[in-house]
């Protein structure tokens, strides 16, 4: 593999690891579904502390499925579509996958 390759598949297991928790997927799809949340609304939503909140939230922000805008002293909080997307497209396509095995 190249050097490149490499890179891309090491984040590409990164981003697969921030969304393999529970919790972080769904605060994903909430948000996602959302558009924005600060992050006193992601609290809100969620039945869980604050720094528990903090610490899902950093993890998803470092992977780079988060992005988070700040306004003054509020963070605001959106996911990036573009990077999911691109997970997305590396993925066996369902469809596909599931003709395969009829065949």
């Amino acid at each position: 593999m190249r050097e490149a390759e490499l890179v891309r598949e090491a984040e590409l297991v990164k981003v697969l690891r921030a969304l393999a928790d529970r919790k972080r997927i769904r605060m994903t799809r909430a948000i996602a579904a959302a558009g924005e949340l600060s992050c006193g609304q992601v609290h809100a939503l969620f039945n869980l502390s604050q720094p528990t909140i903090s610490h899902h939230l950093k993890i998803l922000a470092d992977a780079g499925v988060i992005v988070v805008r700040e306004a003054g002293q509020h963070r605001f909080i959106s996911v990036n579509l573009d990077l999911l997307h691109e997970i997305a497209d590396v993925l066996p396509d369902s469809k596909a996958a599931r003709k395969r095995k009829r065949a």
